[in-house]
């Protein structure tokens, strides 16, 4: 099939690989142009799941990453300054990397003819040949066989497709950053830990570990510290800590280098009271730190005709779920799966339908 893939980060160009290693013809709508590299810092998933997509050589076997064996849950405590104390620690079988790292080996496998950046879609048109027609932001119109929509959390294609569906914003938002070890004079216990350090009496929680720099090098001392920290923000309050410091403000995402100094001293203030002193200094020295609302979305459909969507462009769930950057994955493996099953396209997406609402509300239900 001329199968058309909206969307050319993770799940995009996961979509690409895939689909084409199993004879299909693809081509990649990115708007954006250049390297992705700002779209995130450290990311993870479990052992199994990155050797599995290792072995078909989705991504390089020399791309850098780092072994977690151990979730500490870590609070404030007047006596156990300045790391505080480990109330229990849950043992962990985990990779984490750096999300450019993750995307560029991607992209590498996807050639330059099948990936169109610089190439916003702007319409959608189901025609009466049963095929999916795409209109590019220049008046470019192209037809597909099947189309993923595989353009995020704010996705277009949902859009179109579900137009009734709104994300449900759940009343916190997720404030990240990168410092790189060196900047902090004291030697740091965590090594192969992620950390969960929860608040002093209040909701919400920060989450931090190392990864490799921008080098690949995860020796200590050349390490980044990457931190997570989930603030509980009224409804009300939003629009206030979403105006970037230009006074624009923001849908979803305030991007690196752009949170106001109101917001950001806000925050830092919050954290310095609820986390151990040692680490209330790593987001104290950070710089250039963003914000990302926490939102969710329920779906009752993940296709319509020849339309499917993937990754973060489907259920949106929580990102402490652990579904992470590999949803898009696990979307594709299972369409891949039911195209060879089913003699019918439409039998296919029908099935693929019940595998992908079973999963994804599972997900919705353990992040409650």
């Amino acid at each position: 099939m001329d199968i058309g893939i909206v969307g050319g980060s993770i799940a995009g160009c996961t979509a690409a690989i895939m689909l084409k290693r199993n004879g299909h013809r693809v081509s990649v709508f990115e708007r954006s142009t250049g390297t992705l590299v700002g779209r995130g810092g450290g990311i993870g998933t479990t052992t199994t799941l990155y050797n599995e997509i290792l072995d078909q050589d989705l991504i390089d076997r020399t791309m850098p990453s780092m072994d977690i064996l151990r979730m500490p849950f870590v609070g404030k405590h007047n006596l156990s300054e300045p790391f505080g104390k480990t109330a229990w620690s849950l043992a962990i079988d985990f990779k984490v990397f750096q999300w450019a790292d993750l995307w560029s080996s991607l992209r590498r496998r996807v050639s330059d003819s099948e990936y169109k950046e610089g190439k916003k879609i702007t319409g959608v048109k189901d025609t009466d040949e049963g095929r999916v027609q795409l209109t590019v932001e220049n008046g470019e119109k192209h037809e597909y066989d099947l189309v993923l929509f595989a353009d995020g959390y704010n996705s277009f294609g949902r859009e179109i497709l579900f137009p009734e569906k709104k994300l449900n914003y759940r009343g916190y938002v997720l404030w990240r950053g990168l410092l790189p070890e060196r900047d902090i004079n004291s030697t740091c216990k965590i090594d192969h830990d992620i950390l969960r350090l929860s608040y002093n009496k209040a909701p919400g929680h920060n989450v931090l570990y190392f990864i490799p720099d921008a080098d690949g090098s995860a020796s200590p001392g050349s390490r980044l510290f990457n931190w997570a920290a989930y603030i509980p923000v009224p409804e009300k309050e939003l629009k206030e800590v979403m105006t970037d410091k230009f006074g624009v403000v923001r849908k979803g995402t305030v991007p690196p280098g752009l949170l106001h100094p109101r917001t950001e001293n806000r925050f830092k203030e919050f954290l310095s009271r609820h986390m151990p002193k040692f680490f209330s200094e790593i987001i104290e020295k950070t710089s250039d730190s963003y914000i990302q609302n926490i939102y969710t979305l329920d779906l009752d459909q993940y296709y319509k005709q020849n339309s499917c969507l993937i990754g973060d462009a489907g259920m949106v769930v929580q990102p402490f779920t652990g579904s992470g950057v590999f949803k898009g994955y696990h979307n594709v493996k299972d369409l891949i799966q039911c195209l060879s099953i089913y003699n019918t396209k439409e039998k296919a997406l029908d099935q693929w339908n019940q595998l992908q609402l079973n999963n994804c509300k599972k997900l919705l239900t353990l992040g409650e």
